[in-house]
């Protein structure tokens, strides 16, 4: 395979790159020649090492049903996007809303009010979606930030999929289509259509389109340039920084793992397999890395759209005084405001409190950025809300190009690159990851020096003893698996041994120099005496 084209410009000619180019970087000090200007795009170079998995080539752009998640706070262009949504789409009958809006009751803003009541009285008529949106409202003054609202929706996305029978909504199937925006968003026409569409362009059956939205400006007018995720810094922890812009391009582009939490498009076994972590409150950054970083363990690859058919009203968003005040409440709720999500939460819920650590540090611990207790973090990745075991995180970070120990961008992956094969499973993986644990339920068996001792809902903060062998069984899936805990490496043994024959020997010289002393102070004592 040739080497793609690369040029020290931003820009690059249609004959020089006939299927588009994305910038890479004007920051030459920093990544050099090879790592700035911008690259042709080779639509071969992705399957370098063999090509992604593709078999569901049959599929139906009309009918295909698509699932979209929409987390609102405080937001009054919630109606708004409810709206463009359902009178843009082709055909609005197959596409089922599930939200969760976060207000503030005592109020009496307008960015309070319902947004199906709003939605009902300035965008008549609305019944003929009644049956097609589903909203639980939550009290604004317990906002826990986006990843607690988002990860309640993608509960209920898996409790659809797990309950066909009694739906929260709809039931979900893996081959359907998920989808996650902001409450204030405007669409293309017909964009269902070129959603699907574009989802099989990537010929990817583990494809997530993904990136930050173009602005509400560009709606319907087909812009050359998309957005492209692929670089990120650290702020505590990973976070998307410096969006790149791809051209001209004809089917979606990989990226480096970077996903963007306005705009998500896939299969609904990718929303199953890589659920929104609940046990993240208030975070922003790092939301984003850790659930790119979680898909591509589990198989899945980000991509670029090659077209914007959904944009983001950033002038209306940013204009609403409220936008930025969750988390200021002080985390006091009328729980009597609020509705009952329990039938899909009650699980997750029961362990809130003993999960350890939450937020920022979890997520580093997802990503190899903190260090931690080997225990804690095994329960953590071999727990639904882990990381997958089709790639290796390790492969994940060669492949994103940034370093968890140095804690920077390393290398440029904004060009081309190549597919990481892994080894599918039956049913997408879907079964196996409903195998494994919501966390550390049930009991943990300590086996040490032949002796057992069983601690009930035990904390996994519990510091086994050297070489100790932990089993956990699972209450709700009755799976037993056994974790091997080495907490002292040979290592570790022999620079503890070092460490206490160098004391030794300084006791000893100690010892030898008192003796010495005592024999030389008794002669000279002899001496006076005669």
């Amino acid at each position: 395979m040739t080497k793609p084209l690369h040029s020290n410009k931003d820009r690059m000619s249609k004959d020089e790159a006939p299927y588009g180019f994305c910038l890479l970087s004007r920051d030459k000090k920093t990544w050099g020649d090879e790592g700035t200007g911008s690259e042709a795009i080779d639509p071969d170079s992705e399957c370098e090492n063999g090509c992604p998995h593709y078999n569901d080539s049959k599929y139906n752009s009309k009918e295909d049903i698509i699932h979209l998640n929409i987390a609102s706070f405080r937001d009054r262009l919630c109606p708004r996007t409810l709206y463009n949504l359902f009178h843009k789409a082709a055909n609005p009958k197959r596409i089922y809303v599930r939200i969760i809006q976060q207000v503030d009751h005592s109020s009496g803003d307008v960015d309070d009010a319902d947004c199906w009541d709003e939605f009902c009285k300035n965008y008549p008529p609305c019944e003929p979606y009644k049956k097609q949106v589903r909203i639980w409202t939550m009290d604004a003054k317990s906002a826990k930030g986006p990843t607690d609202p988002r990860s309640k929706l993608s509960a209920a996305i898996t409790y659809d999929y797990e309950n066909p029978d009694a739906p929260l909504l709809q039931p979900v199937h893996t081959n359907e289509y998920c989808m996650q925006t902001d409450s204030h968003m405007d669409f293309n026409q017909d964009f269902d259509l070129g959603m699907i569409d574009m989802f099989h362009r990537a010929r990817n059956d583990y494809a997530v389109l993904s990136t930050y939205v173009a602005p509400m400006e560009q709606t319907d007018a087909n812009p050359v340039s998309v957005p492209h995720l692929c670089m990120v810094h650290f702020t505590g922890t990973w976070r998307n920084w410096g969006t790149k812009s791809c051209d001209g391009l004809v089917r979606p582009k990989m990226t480096n793992i970077p996903w963007g939490a306005g705009l998500s498009f896939g299969k609904c076994h990718a929303e199953v397999n890589v659920p929104y972590d609940p046990y993240l409150p208030n975070i922003f950054d790092g939301e984003e890395l850790s659930r790119g970083f979680r898909y591509f363990t589990h198989g899945y690859d980000v991509y670029t759209p090659d077209k914007v058919l959904i944009t983001h009203d950033y002038h209306g968003h940013q204009g609403n005084p409220h936008v930025h005040t969750w988390g200021h409440g002080g985390g006091k709720s009328d729980n009597a405001k609020n509705d009952d999500m329990s039938t899909f939460m009650k699980e997750i819920d029961k362990f809130r409190e003993s999960v350890e650590p939450k937020g920022t540090k979890r997520v580093n611990i997802i990503m190899g950025l903190a260090k931690e207790d080997a225990l804690i973090t095994d329960t953590i990745n071999k727990s639904r809300f882990g990381v997958g075991t089709r790639r290796t995180p390790q492969q994940a970070i060669e492949f994103s190009g940034f370093d968890p120990i140095l804690r920077k961008m390393v290398k440029n992956n904004c060009g081309n690159l190549h597919w990481v094969p892994f080894e599918e499973s039956n049913n997408y993986g879907v079964d196996d990851t409903l195998a494994r644990p919501l966390w550390n339920e049930g009991s943990i068996t300590i086996v040490e020096n032949n002796k057992q001792a069983s601690v009930r809902g035990a904390s996994p903060s519990i510091q086994p003893a050297p070489s100790t062998n932990l089993s956990f069984k699972s209450s709700t899936s009755n799976l037993s698996r056994t974790l091997k805990v080495k907490l002292q490496s040979e290592h570790n043994a022999l620079y503890s041994l070092l460490v206490i024959l160098l004391i030794l020997t300084l006791l000893i010289t100690m010892l030898s120099r008192s003796r010495i002393h005592n024999v030389f102070k008794s002669k000279k004592t002899a001496r006076m005496i005669v």
